[in-house]
């Protein structure tokens, strides 16, 4: 396993561990969002996730966990928050990897608004 890897796997974790703590208050949307989601202001990326969840277009990243822990059970090793296109609109997606039981890594993306998958590919 390289560097980088084991950096992005610590960073996740850190950011899971971060998540836990601030779901009771309603803090667990303000997780490390992409730099790609960022606008030309200044503005910290947990402020754009946070502004989101309360005008509505997001979900609490708690809610989503709970809905793919059915779905797809395994280990969430990264979530990233960012804005894409998807059928000609711009949708907050949550992009999460989970490590499966069997050791594969699934890919999925989801609309942070609604809670539906949209994508899941494996990894291998």
């Amino acid at each position: 396993m390289n560097r980088y890897r084991i950096y992005r796997i610590a960073v996740g974790i850190l950011g899971l561990l971060g998540l836990q703590t601030a779901v009771g208050d309603g803090r667990a949307d303000d997780a490390a969002i992409s730099s790609s989601a960022r606008s030309a202001a200044s503005v910290p990326d947990h402020d754009h996730a946070r502004a989101a969840r309360l005008r509505g277009e997001i979900q609490p990243i708690a809610a989503i966990l709970a809905q793919l822990a059915v779905a797809v059970p395994g280990e969430v090793i990264e979530i990233e928050l960012e804005r894409e296109t998807y059928a000609g609109q711009r949708l907050w997606v949550y992009e999460l990897k989970i490590l499966t039981a069997d050791g594969r890594r699934q890919d999925i993306t989801v609309d942070a608004r609604s809670g539906q998958m949209l994508q899941q590919d494996d990894d291998d």
